[in-house]
Parts: C-alpha cells; sequence; structure tokens
C-alpha cells in the first residue's frame, strides 16, 4: 500500500513539469567579459572616482580633483633642495585636508624650513577647491583651486642668487621678508586604460608685495601601476617662469624632471595608510644665457 502510494505521487510531480516542445530550440547567450580594475584602484565615495584621485596630491607638484564628503587626510612632506654652491635648504610640510559636500575640499598647510642654519616658519597657507563634476562626466574632470599664502619668514637664498645658483650663507644672503601671495589652478586628472594615471596643473602665483613676482606654469605627473596601488612608476615634469613688473624679459625659466617610485604600505592602525613615495627631481634653470643643474629630493609619508 505505501509502494503504490509513492509511486502515484511520483506519476503526479512527473506529469506536471513542463514539456519540451519540439519546436522550441536553446539558445546560447554570448560569454560577457566584467573588466576589473587593478587591486586597490576601485571607485569610492559618493562621485565613483578612483581611489588614487582621492589623496587630494596626485605628486609632489601636482594635485588632482577633490576628497569624498567628510575624508580626512593629512600629509607629511619633506623636500630637499641641494645647490651646487651654498648651504641645502631642508623644507618640512603638514597639510590637513578635508573634503565636503557638492564636490568642496578645504585644506590648510603649515611649513617649517632649515636652511643656512636657520630655521623658521617661511609660510602657512589656506586652500579651497570646486570640482565641476562628478568623476567621469567631464574629460579630463577639471577642478578649481585658489589659495592664499601668508609669509612669515626671510628669503634666506634671496633673488639674485637663487636656488639654482646657490648663495652665500649667513645673514649676507637675506634680503627681504617672504611676500604673501595667492595662487589659482587649473587641476586635471584622467585615467588611460586600466593602468595608466595621469594628472596635469595650469597655475598662476602673485606676490602681494616687495618685488611683486609673478610665476606660472604647467606641471604633469603620470603613473602606471605595476600591482595596483601598491607598485607604481611614473614620471614628473613641470616649467614655470618667474617674472618682475618692468623686467619680463628678463624671467628666470625653470624645468624641473622627476622619475618618482610612489608605495603604499599595508594598513596597520584601523584605516590609515602609509604612503612613502620618493623621487629625486632634476631642476633645470635657465635665465638669459645662464644655465644652472640642481637636484632635489621630495618624499612625503602620507596617512
Amino acid at each position: 500500500m505505501f509502494l503504490d502510494r509513492a509511486l502515484v505521487t511520483s506519476i503526479v510531480a512527473a506529469a506536471a513539469l513542463p514539456q519540451p516542445s519540439p519546436a522550441q530550440t536553446v539558445t546560447q547567450l554570448p560569454l560577457q567579459e566584467v573588466e576589473e580594475r587593478p587591486a586597490g584602484e576601485e571607485l569610492i565615495g559618493p562621485y565613483a572616482q578612483p581611489r588614487w584621485s582621492a589623496r587630494g596630491r596626485f605628486s609632489a607638484d601636482t594635485d588632482v580633483y577633490v576628497l569624498p564628503p567628510y575624508s580626512f587626510y593629512f600629509d607629511l612632506d619633506y623636500d630637499g633642495t641641494f645647490p651646487r654652491k651654498g648651504q641645502p635648504d631642508h623644507l618640512f610640510v603638514q597639510e590637513y585636508e578635508l573634503g565636503l559636500p557638492c564636490r568642496f575640499q578645504i585644506a590648510w598647510e603649515f611649513y617649517q624650513e632649515a636652511i643656512n642654519g636657520h630655521r623658521q616658519i617661511p609660510f602657512t597657507l589656506i586652500e579651497g577647491r570646486y570640482a565641476f563634476a562628478d568623476w567621469g562626466k567631464i574629460p579630463l574632470n577639471p577642478t578649481l583651486l585658489a589659495e592664499f599664502k601668508w609669509g612669515t619668514g626671510k628669503d634666506y637664498f634671496g633673488k639674485e642668487t637663487d636656488r639654482g645658483e646657490g648663495g652665500d650663507s649667513g645673514e649676507a644672503s637675506v634680503t627681504k621678508s617672504i611676500s604673501n601671495s595667492y595662487e589659482v589652478r587649473l587641476l586635471l586628472g584622467q585615467e588611460i586604460g586600466k593602468s595608466i594615471e595621469f594628472a596635469a596643473n595650469l597655475f598662476l602665483e602673485q606676490n602681494l608685495s616687495g618685488d611683486r613676482e609673478r610665476e606660472l606654469g604647467i606641471s604633469t605627473a603620470w603613473s602606471y601601476a605595476l600591482r595596483g596601488e601598491a607598485l607604481k612608476v611614473g614620471l614628473e615634469t613641470k616649467y614655470s617662469n618667474e617674472s618682475q613688473p618692468g623686467k619680463r624679459h628678463l624671467a628666470r625659466n625653470i624645468f624641473e624632471l622627476a622619475l618618482p617610485l610612489p608605495t603604499n604600505l599595508p594598513r596597520t592602525l584601523g584605516s590609515m595608510r602609509l604612503r612613502l613615495p620618493a623621487s629625486v627631481m632634476i631642476h633645470l634653470i635657465w635665465r638669459h644665457s645662464s644655465f644652472s643643474p640642481l637636484i632635489s629630493v621630495p618624499a612625503k609619508p602620507r596617512n
């Protein structure tokens, strides 16, 4: 009796299954490839931006885009300048960055300098940024940056004995106080393919007192991801033109070239990440018929 009931149940269940029609054919869908981003380069935040664009500063001289809202970054930078003659210049920078809603960002930077046996705070500055659209909506993701710098120290190199030519040590090289100034920049950034990252800045800086020197130029930075965010190689360039009112024909032209090697250490404390990019930068300075090479070593751990 139990066997008969089980047999009837099995027959009813089989009859309930849909039977294929002879006219039906099986259609095989084409394979779909899903492209994955390199490790550590996933899109983050409400602006859907890659992680490399969410650090504020892309390289030593080139910034890119804005931080996601309420993201906070702390930079501790070192920039060493070693002229052919004279004493080296050691510059330490602390930078605090905060992302705000609607693609705004604010920052404050504090500088400390050791040069020619002197230690000073040469200047501090505040900065604001605004990105015109979410990442990827406009080619090159244009972002406007404006900053104001308060000069609080002395120019121990002076303009007559610039960094490229070296200067006399001691008080004789003190020519003037560092001027207040403002700077505006257009920040550009773009991904090229899966592994190439590009950023460029067009900038104008104007001193507000003293010789009222003006500096304008362009900086670029390229980075190629060898192992995602963990290991990259790149190339940095910068051209600037420095001149004074009434002496534009005596302008100083500076071209800088650097080969950085940015690396990221594993996270050790919560969400903190330590970056130790280092590079050797070669400055080529020419004014009239003079030419002066210069070596500097910028490095910046970043949390």
